[in-house]
């Protein structure tokens, strides 16, 4: 133990003890500044998940069906319905047998494929 300029056992003891103390006091002070950075930085890091996860996915929820449809309906008509779909077929009741052999007619799926491609191709174009 140091000695204080000869200060008897006690007196050692009670500075030290008084030191010990202002270290702890500095030591709490600086435990509660940390504890509301680490606070403010949590709170910080929940809005900006918010913000850059929750929200986009909130919005897309919320208007991406209505992009999708707008973008459909610029490149099907509005009058494509069930009940007018044998018109769009020249007017004709197609079942399934007659569509295939439409198709491989054209050339076999992957050459009506291509001509969808090709369409939209041209579509896009314009």
């Amino acid at each position: 133990m140091v000695n204080y300029q000869g200060a008897p056992l006690e007196e050692q003891v009670k500075i030290l003890l008084e030191h010990n103390l202002a270290y702890s006091k500095e030591i709490y002070h600086l435990t509660k500044k940390i504890r509301s950075y680490l606070l403010w930085g949590r709170i910080i890091s929940l809005l900006s998940l918010l913000i850059f996860v929750v929200l986009p996915i909130i919005l897309g929820v919320a208007y991406l069906p209505a992009i999708i449809r707008n973008t459909i309906n610029k490149f099907v008509p509005t009058n494509v319905g069930a009940s007018n779909l044998p018109d769009l077929l020249g007017g004709q009741n197609i079942n399934q047998e007659d569509l295939i052999k439409m198709i491989q007619e054209q050339g076999g799926p992957l050459n009506f494929y291509q001509k969808i491609l090709d369409l939209n191709n041209l579509v896009s174009r314009i």
